[in-house]
């Protein structure tokens, strides 16, 4: 290359890494900044992971980089020196027309696609450093719990990386001789060059250890299930024969090595082929998971690990019988998909969810979700889940009026700079949560990193926020745990969104492999509680049980991040929503091998789906039927309280009569009265949405309603039907069925005291139903059932009034 060339070449790389330090250095100062802007805590924790992790990232780059660049050197040398030499006149010379700093660029391009990355270890390498401990043996390699979930993943991704440098750089040198005739084929031999030998020695060497470290750690994978559940025993066999295996691995990294003292090719040949031939039988060898899953030995060792992996401690519990009538379960009326329908109208809205507002006389469950419009403050909506306007519709609550309306308005107005879902990727305002934009380094950096020019211009005293939703923000502070969805809280006069932390690992031993984001994972376990002050931005982590032990590793690693549990405040410790993707992990369980408990409800693509939370979001009943006869036979309740989650699994036994969600939901829909509604809602225009069955324990037995909604062409929806069922302990052959506006008039109907009526019935219609509750009122008050009548006559209340089913 001639010299101008060379000299623009080098000014292009020196000056595309001077913007990429540019642009590293100034994303590393805006997101100090923006840390010290949330809390010092977080500022401290995470400067010291942002250094770990550039340490990592670093030395494993300039680890790789320089592995390669020396083998290529070396090769090159060997292979295609400057001049021939003496001995040898005819040899291949390095070409003119190639720099010899191409091999370092050949190098570094090879260390950053092949050593890139190293940051992503970091959560391993921290938990090792730590050496966090459960306590517990991993049976049967009698290894603590604790290794598989910090020590095997790291050890898995150092072997990887260490194979695939090894093999990469054997071939590129290799490539190399073959270009200089260092290698090469004569007389139908295959010759190398002596001083070549030695180089190849080494790298065989290396390649036949990493191999055979990967050999090594096959039984940890094996015990992890990685290759399906397997007895005990026959993990310990294919440990056995993973050390043959290994050693023969090292008998071929020795023969390898000698190869350079000039002992014979033909027999590092042989070794290798004797070794890869035991790796080929290692991993065709059959493993017998049908004989694990059938003994019962396993199926209870497994049942153990599952409970420490998911929280499943004391899961099996006879079915709990004390609990409030039927006609008195608190209803949930709406879908979330419906009532982002009813709710939205012209603006954006958040994806709602469950929570609790207080009322003037009780605690109210609703629906929280944040509505934007154009040019409009953020609005929060506070929708109730057991209450319905006359019409069928959605009624919502206002902080300022204790009496609910029909008409969809906030309950509360936000902040325009204030921390929600829907926000800007960033803000500019002179108040507020942010960075304060007081020099023009802060102003250039923050421009460059945020990609944001209205920073350098902004106004005197202006600060610039980023990261206003609350999901982001508690991922950006705890980057190592996974956050469930924010769900709002209202305190007072603040507002805080609120997250369960939870950990995970896909190596946990001998547990049931679950579908999680990008693949399976053998554990989850709810572990932090996160907040995020809507006014301020702070952002605060707390350890949620005292005794367990990788909580407690992570809070030392992140420390001052995590806060103790004794630091969570006690209002948001009561009525707590119950994580839906945690519960999701922890219903497919039972569903194993180990437990056998029958099949969750499915969409036709093969999706879970679960059943609908009770009001509030803090308690599920989640039912398991038998594939022959759709009936269920066991139903997981799971509950958070203030003192904790607890997830039972309650067993029925063969004289009780529940039938699943599908069979119920086939038999509503021969009721004559439902075709006729849905004649009726496509006369009028409308769509009939039939929503998910739900189940809820009651005094009698088993309860499960469900839902039916008509949406308009304007996407409203009111409430139609609700549709319930009562299984008992009567060896019955179905669920006795009923159907009704609401659910008491579907109890009504249930107990053939009045016939179902659809929302939107006449007034003649609804004086018929005033006239027949008001004779069933007298009809007991004449037995002296006082109970029911006082039921009957506020079902007459809720009749004429807003009403609450």
């Amino acid at each position: 290359m001639p010299g101008r060339g060379r000299r623009i070449a080098v000014a292009l790389i020196v000056l595309a890494l001077l913007l990429s330090a540019g642009r590293w250095g100034t994303a590393f100062l805006a997101e100090r900044w923006w840390q010290s802007s949330v809390a010092d805590k977080v500022a401290q924790a995470g400067a010291r992971r942002a250094l770990q992790s550039l340490a990592l990232e670093l030395g494993l780059l300039l680890f790789a980089t320089a592995w390669f660049l020396i083998h290529l050197t070396i090769a090159a040398r060997i292979a295609l020196p400057d001049r021939p030499p003496p001995e040898h006149d005819a040899a291949k010379v390095w070409p003119r027309e190639l720099p010899r700093w191409s091999l370092g660029v050949l190098a570094l391009v090879g260390g950053v696609l092949l050593g890139g990355g190293g940051s992503g270890w970091l959560d391993e390498l921290l938990l090792t450093l730590d050496g966090v401990r459960f306590g517990l043996p991993a049976s049967p390699l009698g290894a603590d719990l604790g290794v598989f979930i910090r020590d095997v993943p790291l050890w898995l991704d150092l072997q990887h990386t260490a194979t695939l440098l090894v093999a990469v750089a054997l071939a590129a040198v290799v490539l190399l001789h073959l270009a200089g005739n260092t290698i090469r084929i004569t007389e139908r031999r295959v010759w190398i060059s002596p001083r070549a030998r030695g180089q190849l020695a080494i790298l065989l060497a290396l390649l036949a250890l990493a191999l055979g470290w990967g050999v090594a750690l096959e039984p940890y994978q094996l015990a992890a299930g990685l290759r399906g559940p397997l007895l005990a025993s026959e993990v310990l066999l294919h440990r056995s024969a993973s050390r043959i295996e290994a050693a023969v691995g090292l008998l071929a990294a020795l023969l390898s090595l000698l190869w350079w003292f000039r002992v014979r090719g033909a027999l590092v040949v042989v070794g290798w082929l004797v070794f890869l031939a035991a790796l080929a039988i290692g991993r065709s060898r059959p493993l017998h998971s049908d004989v694990a899953t059938s003994d019962p030995t396993w199926q209870a060792a497994a049942r153990g690990l599952d409970s420490v992996a998911f929280q499943l401690a004391g899961f099996e519990v006879p079915i709990d019988t004390v609990r409030a009538p039927a006609s008195a379960v608190v209803p949930t009326l709406w879908d979330d998909t419906v009532l982002a329908l009813a709710a939205a109208n012209s603006g954006l809205l958040s994806e709602p969810r469950r929570g609790w507002i207080l009322g003037s006389e009780r605690v109210l469950p609703v629906w929280l979700a944040v509505r934007k419009s154009l040019g409009e403050l953020p609005e929060l909506l506070a929708l109730s889940d057991d209450q319905v306007s006359p019409q069928g519709k959605p009624v919502v609550w206002r902080e300022s009026n204790p009496i609910p309306s029909s008409a969809v308005a906030p309950y509360r107005l936000l902040p325009a700079q204030s921390i929600r879902p829907l926000a800007t990727e960033s803000e500019l305002a002179t108040q507020g949560p942010g960075v304060r934009l007081d020099s023009w380094l802060k102003r250039l950096a923050i421009a460059w990193a945020l990609q944001a020019p209205a920073a350098f211009s902004a106004p005197a005293g202006s600060r610039i926020s980023w990261r206003l939703d609350p999901g982001m923000r508690l991922r950006a502070v705890a980057p190592f745990v996974h956050w469930s969805p924010p769900r709002a809280r209202v305190m007072g006069a603040g507002l805080v969104w609120q997250s369960d932390g939870l950990l995970t690992s896909s190596l946990f031993p001998s547990s049931f492999r679950v579908d999680w984001i990008g693949g399976k994972v053998s554990m989850v376990r709810s572990t932090f509680l996160g907040i995020v002050n809507a006014s301020s931005g702070e952002v605060r982590v707390f350890r949620r049980e005292p005794a367990d032990s990788l909580a407690a590793a992570w809070a030392r690693i992140a420390r001052p991040l995590i806060e103790p549990p004794a630091a969570i405040p006690a209002e948001l410790r009561a009525r707590e929503a119950y994580p839906e993707e945690l519960l999701l992990a922890q219903a497919l369980v039972p569903e194993g091998p180990a437990w056998r408990a029958g099949r969750l409800d499915r969409s036709p693509h093969g999706i879970v789906l679960l059943p609908p939370a009770a009001p509030g979001g803090s308690e599920y009943l989640v039912p398991f039927a038998h594939l022959a006869d759709q009936k269920v036979g066991a139903l997981l309740l799971a509950r958070r309280t203030a003192s904790g989650d607890s997830l039972h699994l309650l067993v029925l036994d063969s004289l009780w009569t529940v039938e699943s969600s599908a069979k119920l939901e086939a038999r509503w829909l021969r009721f004559p009265f439902q075709q006729a509604l849905h004649d009726s809602v496509q006369a009028s225009g409308d769509s009939l949405r039939l929503g998910r069955v739900r189940f809820a324990l009651a005094a009698e037995g088993i309860v499960a309603y469900r839902p039916a909604w008509a949406v308009d062409t304007a996407s409203h929806a009111r409430l139609l039907l609700v549709s319930v069922g009562l299984g008992r302990r009567n060896r019955a052959e179905e669920m006795s069925l009923g159907a009704g506006r609401t659910l008491p008039e579907a109890w009504l109907n249930f107990r053939n005291l009045m016939s179902p009526t659809a929302g939107g019935s006449t007034a003649q219609r609804i004086l018929e139903q005033v006239r027949a509750l008001l004779r069933h009122a007298d009809s007991a008050a004449q037995r002296n059932d006082l109970q029911e009548r006082e039921r009957t006559l506020a079902r007459l209340r809720e009749l004429l009034e807003l009403r609450r089913p």
